[in-house]
């Protein structure tokens, strides 16, 4: 067996969400969202914070036109966050995301 760096070690924890979520509390790195499936479109919103309110990070408006590939699409942010980091996802918004945060 070969010596070298733990391969476990590697990569980003990762948090699987299809609905209002708190993906992390406490401080964290935002590495990316992968956005795996959809059946309707909306608005996600990201929060610095442990509920859906206070500073919002970024929102991601999610269009399901015909012509958008249903193939994952992954959004790199690597910012900070310092409260928590919080999913909020609007009235007709379905989607199937993994966060990649620690």
């Amino acid at each position: 067996m070969a010596s070298g760096p733990n391969l476990m070690a590697r990569g980003w924890p990762y948090t699987h969400v299809v609905a209002d979520a708190l993906v992390k509390a406490g401080r964290g790195i935002l590495h990316s969202i992968t956005l795996n499936g959809w059946t309707t479109a909306g608005n996600l919103t990201l929060y610095d914070s442990l509920t859906e309110a206070g500073t919002v990070i970024a929102v991601i408006r999610i269009n399901v036109a015909p012509q958008v590939s249903v193939q994952p699409i992954t959004f790199l942010y690597d910012l900070e966050f310092n409260t928590g980091l919080y999913a909020g996802f609007d009235a007709t918004l379905v989607a199937d995301l993994t966060f990649m945060a620690d």
